[in-house]
């Protein structure tokens, strides 16, 4: 087994634990779950490992055709403050790696920054978010993302909530020039609430344009999702379900020279998690993501099974 897969899965889940643990000392236990609220700090990490059917790298249209295990680790800070009694300011910074047993040059390591403000306006809310992402893939510079998205949102009715955005993209990619592209998107997600926020279904839709440098990867798409969240008693602590479904379907500009003919891609990904508390700090998540790529350029046409296995704290 690789050394570095073994390395990080031990220490990841160790200090998963002992932070988890430390936090917990802090926290008076009557407290519970809202305990930290006041703070305008939150801290999350989580470790653990997963199972990749065929391992493979979506945004270069890229798989092997093979399985892998890799150890996976993820942390986040996030702040947020209020700027008057109607205007909310956040910040966030996410790390996330992963150490594949076999395919080290599939390992990927992401940055992730943002920052969002919004103001309640009575009858909606509207407001705006920067994110910057940096990516390396097999411990080289591999995608530089910074976006830019506006919203709106507001109650429909009691039960019914609706929020719309749109989002402006700029992708870079390292030494892959015919790649970078600017993208523009909008769309809109509806809530509904059955039991509040215990039961609740979520249907979204968003169109977006692609413009690449090289036109063959030009292209405009539709993306449809529903998702359904459940939380359950698990002793005097709550577990949660989520089931999700994606389905996007892409519509080329210009013909792709390996195939000589326009691309056409269909692309759908179902869902399923379960988080289990443990304490009021420290969780378990098991999760698994079928993926179904269709379409007429090979290396873009494959299925994927994901399963993954993590052990987390949140305080």
């Amino acid at each position: 087994m690789n050394k570095n897969f073994s390395a990080l899965l031990t220490s990841a889940c160790v200090t998963a634990l002992c932070i988890g643990s430390a936090a917990a000392q802090q926290t008076n236990p009557a407290d519970g779950a809202d305990a930290g609220k006041d703070s305008p700090l939150s801290f999350e990490i989580s470790a653990g490992a997963e199972y990749d059917s065929n391992v493979s790298v979506a945004a270069i249209d890229t798989n092997t055709g093979a399985g892998d295990f890799a150890a996976v680790l993820d942390a986040g800070i996030d702040f947020e403050t209020e700027l008057g009694s109607d205007t909310e300011f956040n910040l966030g910074y996410n790390f996330s790696q992963s150490l594949h047993d076999q395919f080290t040059n599939f390992d990927i390591q992401t940055h992730f920054a943002s920052a969002g403000i919004s103001h309640d306006f009575g009858a909606f809310d509207a407001g705006g978010a920067y994110r910057y992402a940096y990516s390396r893939l097999g411990g080289a510079g591999f995608l530089t993302l910074q976006q830019f998205s506006p919203y709106v949102s507001t109650f429909l009715a009691k039960k019914v909530f609706v929020r719309a955005a749109y989002t402006y993209s700029d992708k870079n990619f390292k030494n892959r020039i015919d790649r970078d592209s600017t993208v523009h998107a909008g769309g809109a997600d509806v809530y509904f609430f059955a039991d509040g926020v215990r039961r609740f279904f979520v249907v979204g839709y968003k169109y977006e344009d692609e413009n690449a440098f090289d036109p063959q990867f030009d292209f405009q798409a539709n993306h449809f999702k529903a998702r359904f969240t459940q939380r359950f008693p698990v002793g005097s602590r709550d577990a949660k379900l989520k089931l999700g479904w994606r389905y996007e379907m892409r519509n080329y500009s210009s013909i792709t020279p390996s195939i000589g003919a326009i691309r056409d891609d269909d692309r759908h990904r179902f869902q399923a998690e379960v988080e289990i508390p443990i304490t009021d700090i420290v969780f378990g998540n098991i999760e698994y993501e079928y993926s179904n790529y269709s379409s007429n350029l090979p290396s873009a046409d494959y299925n994927q099974n994901l399963v993954s296995a993590r052990l987390g704290a949140r305080f």
